[in-house]
């Protein structure tokens, strides 16, 4: 074999030193590009700006000019959520695909919505007797449970939420005298409760209250209907009656805040205008107090608008041109008696029934129920947008 000068032996040599280089850029950039197509090294998050290489942009076990990644890639392989388990809008990778959240939180719900809620099948209410209503009508002496749709009407800072019946019941209730005063409240929730409740979603029905709805108002609306004046006393003011002719009231009185039996000072320690006091109809009726009644002005009669509420749906689905009861007592302090009723709201007016008076007369009334449902925070709902036609319904 012919020996090589050194001129051939150079360019050999030059060629194997090309080769090698050539050789080591091939690997070099396969090893970039699949961790680029990775997702393991991001150029414009790394260190393509400042010529520094950072190891959480690099896959673990891979070195790239001195560097070594740290980077782990997630496996979801595992993974169990659905669409359904994951808050409406947000998203999520499961099994490595990308999904969007179907799951709504009640705090996503608006007022004025409608929820797809059905109460326990229940039967006839029968408490509605004279003996526990005082009133002698008795051709609604019990009520049966209706098909009504339901609607958001708040949302509360606890994450529980209230719905409304968006009617009344088509019939009424009866309530008269000091027997209808004392057991008002408690017929009205306890109606509700009996016929509109649901067990499996932990909800007890209960009526609209006075509270619910000033729950609703703004500032403006507070004032206006807190600055009621009958002619003589205005709301929060009280009135003594000294004569024996007017010193007659409904026992249940005598416990709650405001009332003043037979002394100077005024009750702060009782019960609210819209708190039960019986867990059953109660058979006491009336008392006669020995020297003084003293009353607290609660009453008022007022026409509303949307202007006086914090949102204007809020106001349609309360004065929804219906008339029913609130389980809310009152007093109205007038200047020679004092009358003892439950109040009601009559399309735009709030206004009350008088039923007992401290004369003794008694009155009776009849109006309809509107019933609420507190929904808890945790309770899921799934399909649905909040219409009349599709309502939301609950997640199972």
């Amino acid at each position: 074999m012919k020996k090589l000068n050194k001129k051939q032996k150079l360019i050999i040599l030059i060629s194997i030193i090309t080769i090698i280089v050539i050789i080591g850029i091939i690997i070099g950039a396969n090893i970039m590009r699949t961790n680029i197509a990775n997702g393991n090294f991001n150029s414009s998050n790394g260190s393509s700006n400042n010529g520094n290489l950072l190891p959480e942009y690099i896959k673990k076990g891979i070195t790239l000019g001195g560097v070594t990644g740290t980077l782990e890639s997630l496996d979801t392989s595992d993974a169990t959520a659905t669409a359904e388990d994951i808050s409406w809008g947000k998203t999520a990778y499961v099994k490595g695909e990308k999904i969007t959240g179907t799951y709504l939180t009640l705090g996503m719900l608006e007022i004025g919505d409608y929820v797809a809620y059905t109460p326990d099948s229940a039967g006839t209410y029968t408490k509605l007797t004279q003996a526990n209503t005082g009133s002698s009508n008795t051709s609604d002496d019990s009520i049966a449970q209706e098909d009504l749709n339901w609607r958001v009407l708040s949302i509360n800072d606890d994450g529980t939420v209230d719905l409304i019946s968006d009617t009344p019941t088509s019939q009424s209730i009866y309530l008269q005298g000091s027997t209808g005063y004392n057991n008002g409240v408690y017929l009205l929730n306890d109606v509700a409760a009996s016929l509109y409740s649901n067990k499996s979603l932990g909800v007890t029905a209960r009526s609209l209250t006075i509270e619910d709805i000033e729950k609703g108002m703004n500032e403006s609306g507070l004032d206006y209907v807190h600055s009621y004046n009958n002619g003589y006393k205005t709301v929060g003011e009280t009135a003594t009656y000294t004569s024996a002719s007017y010193r007659y009231y409904p026992n249940l009185y005598a416990q709650e805040n405001g009332s003043g039996i037979d002394t100077d000072t005024i009750k702060t320690d009782g019960i609210k205008q819209s708190d039960n006091y019986y867990d059953s109809p109660t058979t006491e009726t009336f008392s006669h107090a020995n020297s003084s009644l003293t009353v607290t002005q609660t009453y008022y009669y007022r026409s509303m608008n949307s202007s006086y509420y914090k949102n204007s749906t809020f106001y349609n689905l309360v004065h929804s041109g219906n008339t029913y009861w609130l389980a809310s007592r009152y007093v109205n302090a007038g200047s020679t008696y004092a009358h003892f009723g439950l109040r009601f709201v009559d399309g735009s007016f709030f206004d009350g029934c008088g039923l007992f008076y401290s004369d003794s007369d008694t009155r009776g009334y009849g109006r309809r129920l509107r019933a609420v449902v507190s929904l808890k925070s945790n309770i899921k709902l799934g399909s649905g947008d909040g219409s009349f036609d599709t309502p939301y319904q609950f997640a199972d």
